[in-house]
């Protein structure tokens, strides 16, 4: 089922003396009937979690509820897939232990496997999957080391799940965002309030915004594992910023909230390929992000809200639609998803396919990995 179809067709107007573009569309679907869109692949398809389990939507088939343990009340992780679409993470409970585990769902063959834990437990949980990388090989979350201390953890295909440990003495760390290939994987560290980390083939790196001032936590990684974005906190004078960390010079570099409608926090939720472009959104204290404004954040460009971007690029979308919040953008950057709706909050997914004519330069589009090697060791 497709819901709130509407074709955009991109003329010579928009595009220069470029010849008209192929239909890009526009779609949402009601949370009510899915949960909260996550993740997003390169052709589209959409992942999330909600209180029935984790979904995934395609433009042919709409909503499919594909199980799983639900976030919440105790339990923890989110619905991102894989590059291609085929696998998306999450956590089920595991009959074997009767825990709820950091998990893989194969698309083709509609199966959860449940991957395990580092030996611990919190009520019903030993383990939950946060992230999976671009390659689907290798998944990130958090793994608890006893009832009340957990550690950031990876799954890799052929290796199984390790610990990535923790650098401050009976504190908690989470892998939130991971690479291509599962080389570097982003999070926070608790200890400084929730610091954002960074682990280089499995070596944690505290990320600073400045000489003894904590970067707060990270989210995504881009996929050649240069640059990882996150959350800024702002207060009622200075509103929070977002960033974009280079993991290989070590360098921070704030990303300004939105000159107008910016609120307190700021989150960037999703990076392309390369780090050029960044997406996620603002939200006043108080109150969830669904009650914000999506941006994006383009290189050599800025921050501006998504609703203004989309028009700039001919995407059409109902009048008075509020995009509230940006969760992902794919690899490629030509698709977005996030949180919107026509109410106050958020009450709806929405899902955009950017016209190609307007596909920002974001480097790596061909699949053509090969330069990566170059970029982190």
């Amino acid at each position: 089922m497709v819901i709130n179809k509407v074709a955009v067709i991109i003329g010579a107007a928009l595009v220069g003396t470029m010849p008209a573009q192929a239909e890009d569309v526009f779609w949402s679907f009601p949370q009510s009937t899915s949960g909260y869109a996550e993740g997003i692949s390169d052709n589209g398809v959409v992942a999330g979690s909600g209180l029935a389990g984790y979904f995934f939507w395609t433009v042919a088939d709409g909503v499919e509820a594909i199980g799983g343990t639900p976030p919440g009340n105790g339990f923890g992780g989110q619905g991102k897939i894989a590059n291609d679409g085929t696998r998306v993470c999450g956590a089920i409970v595991n009959p074997a232990t009767n825990l709820s585990e950091l998990s893989l769902y194969d698309v083709a063959t509609a199966t959860w496997t449940p991957m395990g834990g580092i030996g611990g437990s919190s009520g019903a949980e030993s383990s939950s999957g946060w992230s999976i990388s671009g390659d689907g090989q290798s998944i990130v979350g958090l793994g608890w080391v006893n009832g009340g201390t957990a550690h950031a953890i990876q799954w890799t295909e052929g290796v199984g799940v390790f610990d990535l440990g923790s650098t401050v003495g009976g504190q908690s760390s989470r892998a939130s965002g991971v690479d291509l290939d599962g080389n570097v994987v982003c999070g926070w560290q608790d200890g400084n309030g929730r610091q954002g980390a960074v682990w280089l083939d499995g070596v944690q790196v505290l990320i600073w915004a400045d000489a003894g001032v904590p970067a707060q936590e990270a989210l995504a990684v881009s996929d050649n594992g240069a640059y990882v974005t996150g959350i800024g906190y702002g207060d009622f004078v200075n509103p929070g910023m977002t960033y974009r960390y280079d993991t290989v010079q070590d360098l921070y570099e704030a990303i300004p909230n939105l000159a107008a409608g910016g609120e307190q926090n700021m989150a960037g939720a999703g990076i392309t390929a390369s780090g050029s472009t960044i997406v996620g959104g603002t939200w006043a204290w108080g109150v969830p992000a669904t009650f914000g404004t999506a941006f994006i954040w383009r290189e050599g460009v800025g921050t501006v809200p998504l609703a203004d971007y989309l028009g700039q690029v001919g995407v059409t979308f109902p009048p008075g639609y509020n995009f509230s919040f940006a969760s992902d953008i794919s690899s490629d950057g030509r698709w977005i998803t996030g949180w919107g709706g026509f109410g106050f909050a958020a009450d709806e997914n929405f899902v955009v396919r950017i016209p190609d004519s307007a596909i920002f330069s974001d480097g790596f589009e061909t699949g053509d990995t090969s330069e990566w090697d170059a970029v982190v060791p």
